[in-house]
């Protein structure tokens, strides 16, 4: 767990953690100097419990940075990361383990928004299914052509074989913000497949300093700003994300990528219509 000014939400992230039903496994939370109560919290829980490691850092490391902290403190041959304001159903880790155990892949469940309150909220990423795979070209194809807003960001959250993340993966990932997750999956795609399962779920938490929360939190009160600007964002979006994983792309990739680019904005500018479609009818976000 990278963490930086978690204290609004990290009790509730490490509950959810410290409640799974797998239980033999090492927390390691590395505490990117924050100015919060965050460290506090994390040194009470690590006194309770002898499977969490805290390490605080005594300068911001950047996040790519601390993100890499925890791998390379990592000692066991299965690996995930997990966010500070995210919730996970208990049996997170036991149903997915085994998925990667067995042939070396990635393993993910699916996705269920909440608000800061914990409470569910409507987003085109619920329920979705999260599988690449088929050759090296395909399954990253299937990733690059994934609309944004589709989630497909979280699966960096998924279970990883520890030793099929590439050492110097982590170099090029500050360049590339916000779309870094993204880089980092298409990568990997590169190296195993990805396994979605629908029986468990990560509650990504989407409130007003997350990198999802899309343009639900704008001042403007007209739903009408709300959604152009949003529709923007998502197309613009799309365009950062597909010019950064150019240079990690082989040759045949990049011409597919380049013919189909035109295609892939119109495919997400669409599923964005459609998610602030069910915005513009929700009252929830007209305040």
């Amino acid at each position: 767990m990278p963490v930086y000014n978690g204290t609004k939400f990290i009790r509730e992230a490490l509950d959810s953690l410290l409640a799974q039903t797998f239980t033999d496994f090492e927390l390691i939370i590395s505490d990117n100097a924050s100015t919060d109560d965050t460290e506090a919290i994390c040194r009470k829980y690590a006194a309770e419990d002898q499977r969490i490691r805290y390490v605080r850092q005594p300068e911001n490391m950047g996040l790519w940075a601390n993100f890499k902290y925890v791998l390379d403190e990592s000692v066991a041959e299965y690996f995930m990361w997990a966010a500070a304001d995210d919730v996970w159903d208990e049996d997170w880790i036991a149903t997915l383990l085994p998925i990667v155990t067995v042939d070396k892949s990635i393993a993910f469940g699916t996705v269920k928004t909440i608000d800061a309150n914990g409470n569910p909220t409507q987003h085109p990423a619920n329920g979705h299914d999260f599988t690449y795979k088929g050759s090296t070209f395909i399954r990253r194809l299937q990733y690059l052509a994934e609309p944004v807003l589709l989630g497909k960001a979280n699966t960096i959250y998924g279970i990883y074989y520890k030793h099929l993340i590439p050492k110097d993966i982590f170099h090029s990932l500050e360049a590339v913000q916000p779309c870094a997750d993204m880089v980092f999956m298409y990568i990997m795609l590169g190296r195993s497949s990805l396994k979605g399962c629908q029986t468990v779920s990560l509650y990504k938490r989407v409130h007003r300093d997350s990198d999802s929360h899309v343009s639900l939190y704008q001042p403007s009160a007209n739903i009408l700003v709300k959604i152009i600007y949003s529709l923007e964002n998502a197309v613009k979006q799309e365009y950062r994300y597909a010019k950064a994983i150019l240079s990690h792309s082989a040759t045949i990739e990049r011409v597919v990528q380049i013919i189909l680019f035109p295609t892939l904005l119109a495919y997400n500018y669409f599923h964005a219509n459609n998610y602030f479609h069910v915005i513009r009818h929700n009252p929830r976000f007209r305040a």
